[in-house]
C-alpha cells in the first residue's frame, strides 16, 4: 500500500505572503493590548457571535461583523484594552476552544 507524499511550501514560498497586511490597520484599537481571534471550521457563526458577546459585551451586530471578518480574512482583532482585560476576554473565548492570542497594540 503506497502512501502519497505531500509537499509543503516553505514560508518564503507561501502564496500571498507579499500581500500580507498588518491586522491592526483600520482596526478599532483603544487600548495598549489586543485580542486576536483566528478562524476555524469547528464552530458555527452563532457560536462565535455568542461567545464574542459574552466575552466582550459587544452588540450582536458587532459580533456578526467580527465573525465575518474572521471567516473571510482568517483572523480579526475582537477586543482591545488593558492586558488584564484582554487576558480575561481571551480566556472566555478560548473556553469553547477557539484559537485566540493577546498582543501589544
Amino acid at each position: 500500500m503506497a502512501t502519497e507524499t505531500v509537499e509543503r511550501p516553505g514560508l518564503l514560498d507561501m502564496p500571498g505572503l507579499e500581500e500580507y497586511n498588518d491586522i491592526r490597520d483600520g482596526a478599532e484599537i483603544s487600548g495598549p493590548w489586543i485580542v486576536i481571534l483566528y478562524d476555524c471550521d469547528c464552530h458555527t457563526f452563532d457560536d462565535v457571535e455568542m461567545i464574542l458577546q459574552k466575552a466582550t459585551g459587544c452588540s450582536l451586530e458587532k459580533a456578526e461583523a467580527i465573525a465575518l471578518e474572521v471567516h473571510t480574512k482568517g483572523r480579526a482583532i475582537c477586543f482591545s484594552g488593558s492586558q488584564e482585560e484582554c487576558d480575561r476576554v481571551a480566556r472566555i473565548i478560548a473556553s469553547i476552544r477557539l484559537q485566540v492570542e493577546t498582543d501589544r497594540a
